[in-house]
């Protein structure tokens, strides 16, 4: 199979975030820059089959990089417990087509022997450390050579290759199988430096004073456990607990603080009032102090855990024992454990998805199941080195450090050929993840897209978005409304504009196509504008139009069409654009009792602090940046304390969080009023200001 090009764009970009700084380039100083970047990467290629076999860390690895002039045909070399010797020869290609043919493999025996006549002057300075170590390995009689080829491509060995491979080994048999060798493809490579950047699995250890045990199908146990011990779990791992759980701790909660208060106050009837924590793992040690007996204790050693139902508990557990850890430690805690040993990769997901639905979950939660999601993760990190989130709970990365699978669902939406999923979206979100036939979820992830495709689709939706919200300041009435509800159809439009053949592409000219988005955007308004009054009439439901997927269709083929055309854009009516002079403006009833009375905003949802200026920026920047938990809260629908505050755990007002920030940051110049609601930001796109006059206009317009 050929390497493809992403899969060489990832090894480039691992090996370099790997390896940059800590492998010597001393010596490739006078060669050209192009030069220099294949011999760097063909060293890191060698420090990484290094690592493949031996499991060193990675300076140590770079440390046994011997590649360069007298290298001999070894580039890398390494010696384990005294007498495993490990040679590395490693090839790179910028193409993916890397061969290791006959005059390598000739080259490889030869420095071979040199090694095993002990001639280590014929090698260069980088070999000399090793010397002492080969020398004495070399002289062992229970030595064991092993050459590993490494080669950035995936076609096998020639026959003359292997032949001269085979004759080394059979000179080498003496009194047993002395030398071996093997080829290390693109495959295996690129599976070492994924698993490089996969967190370390979870061990724990559970005491259960009294407990239940089943064997068939799977090793299970089921007891109470202290709640203390529970917290413990989760000051040494954190979210890691819940690695294989449909989606994070949602925080502060009213049903979560329901928990600590039930800690706190009532710690004896928590196992009454709880449902308890279900587990799996890898393998179960059970330990038995006493007797092996239910009604003497067990001390359970999990191998490879996640918490798969109860996070919120756990959680919940954690934050009260840092506030009353006397009363805490008086609660005890259903446990159920689960070991699924080899067959974990075919029941964890059934058994997550159904102990998940007497709860609260949401259809999105069970994308999280879905190994198509935790790919594009993986892509992300080793192609572009960002963040990618998708269980409800995990708090949206920073705009510039990635996105959540909300943000790359609606952005591949709207850059679908037909309206069609832009028109679910803008009607609800939760319409993206429904599955099955027509479903929208299958449609948009079915083949997985690319860290590129969603990364980039991102990015231009994102700059379509803040195209309309300069144009909507220039409008008003109709016009203005077009830009709001209009605006996922909108954007759709400037994607059929675009040229997308190449968006996999590493080299697509994302700069230059996002440069040309905001006239693009302006084009499309006007056209969208004038034939949305044309067709449907300017007296006609903007709300109904743009969730009217026939009314979409139709207008996604012919604004495209008269913007291609090159034909004036037409000119909008005078009431359409905002007087000199307006009039004194009706006031709104204020953001949060609007939002609180409509409901619009489930308790838990969470929400991010965005400066909304320069000078504001500039003053909070240093410290919100010194503690992500700063700049999150929670939502809870209260007329006056609306936002529980991840940092401190208070409920705030929206302005007077602001204000607090502030303060807490100190800015000395900071104004006196505050519109706190335009500063909180959820699901990435909208504040709470905008949200309240969303919700508004939509029922003005339905009276």
């Amino acid at each position: 199979m050929k390497t493809t090009p992403l899969e060489l764009y990832q090894m480039r970009a691992a090996l370099t975030q790997a390896y940059r700084g800590i492998i010597d380039e001393s010596d490739l100083q006078r060669n050209s820059e192009a030069e220099r970047e294949r011999a760097f990467l063909s060293r890191a290629v060698a420090a990484t089959a290094i690592r493949r076999v031996t499991g060193w860390e990675h300076k140590a690895c770079a440390e046994a990089v011997i590649d360069g002039s007298d290298d001999n045909g070894i580039d890398a070399v390494a010696v384990v417990d005294g007498t495993q010797v490990w040679l590395v020869q490693a090839k790179w290609s910028d193409k993916g087509t890397a061969g290791f043919h006959t005059d390598a493999a000739r080259g490889f025996v030869d420095g071979l022997r040199l090694l095993e006549q002990r001639q280590f002057d014929a090698f260069n300075d980088k070999l000399q450390p090793f010397a002492p170590l080969l020398a004495s390995a070399m002289g062992d009689t229970n030595l064991k050579i092993n050459l590993v080829i490494a080669a950035v491509g995936n076609d096998p060995l020639s026959s003359h290759t292997v032949n001269i491979l085979d004759r080394a080994v059979e000179d080498h048999h003496g009194h047993g199988p002395m030398l071996s060798y093997q080829l290390m493809g693109t495959g295996e490579l690129l599976r070492q430096l994924r698993e490089d950047r996969t967190p370390d699995p979870v061990n724990v250890k559970v005491k259960m004073p009294k407990w239940i045990h089943r064997d068939i199908p799977f090793p299970a146990y089921q007891g109470s456990v202290a709640a203390g011990e529970i917290a413990g779990w989760y000051e040494d791992h954190g979210a890691r607990l819940f690695s294989q759980n449909i989606r994070q701790s949602l925080g502060l909660t009213r049903i979560n603080s329901g928990i600590e208060k039930t800690l706190t106050d009532e710690p004896e009837n928590f196992w009454y009032f709880n449902n308890g924590i279900t587990i799996l793992c890898d393998r179960i040690e059970p330990y038995y102090p006493d007797r092996r007996h239910p009604a003497y204790p067990v001390e359970l050693r999990l191998t490879h855990v996640s918490v798969v139902n109860g996070a919120q508990t756990v959680t919940s557990i954690h934050k009260a024992m840092q506030v009353t850890p006397d009363t805490v430690e008086d609660a005890d805690v259903m446990v159920r454990v689960i070991s699924l040993g080899d067959e974990r990769a075919d029941y964890a997901s059934k058994i997550t998805e159904t102990t998940n639905t007497q709860n609260d979950v949401s259809r999105r939660d069970f994308i999280a199941l879905d190994e198509t999601q935790a790919l594009i993760r993986e892509d992300f990190d080793l192609t572009l080195d960002k963040t990618y989130v998708y269980k409800r709970g995990e708090a949206d990365p920073a705009p510039d450090s990635g996105c959540s699978v909300v943000h790359a669902a609606i952005a591949l939406a709207c850059a679908r050929r037909t309206p069609e999923l832009a028109v679910r979206a803008k009607r609800d979100t939760d319409l993206l993840w429904e599955r099955g036939d027509g479903g929208a979820y299958p449609r948009l992830f079915g083949e997985v897209p690319s860290a590129f495709r969603v990364w980039r689709c991102v990015q231009i939706q994102r700059e379509v978005g803040k195209a309309l919200d300069a144009l909507r300041k220039r409008l008003q009435g109709r016009a203005q409304d077009t830009a709001q509800r209009g605006d996922l159809l909108i954007t759709h439009l400037v994607f059929q504009l675009l040229d997308l053949a190449d968006i996999d592409e590493p080299g697509y000219p994302l700069d230059s196509v996002l440069e040309s988005v905001p006239k693009l955007t302006e084009s499309v308004l006007s056209w969208l504008i004038y034939r949305v009054d044309e067709t449907y009439g300017t007296t006609s439901f903007l709300g109904s139009t743009f969730t009217n997927e026939t009314r979409c269709r139709e207008l996604s083929r012919v604004v495209p069409q008269d913007v291609r055309g090159g034909a004036p854009v037409p000119q909008l009516p005078d009431n359409y654009q905002p007087p000199a002079q307006q009039k004194r403006r009706r006031r709104r009833p204020n953001v949060v009792p609007t939002l609180v009375s409509a409901g619009i905003i489930p308790d838990g949802t969470p929400l991010v602090y965005v400066p909304y200026n320069a000078p504001e920026t500039r003053a909070t920047k240093e410290w919100l940046k010194a503690d992500e938990s700063r700049a999150q809260v929670r939502w809870q629908n209260d007329r006056t304390k609306p936002l529980i505050w991840s940092y401190d755990g208070a409920a705030y007002s929206a302005s007077g969080l602001v204000t607090r920030i502030w303060e807490l940051a100190g800015w000395e110049e900071a104004p006196i009023a505050v519109q706190g609601p335009a500063r909180w930001v959820l699901d990435g796109r909208r504040n709470l200001w905008q949200v309240a006059k969303e919700w508004l206009d939509a029922q003005e317009e339905e009276g």
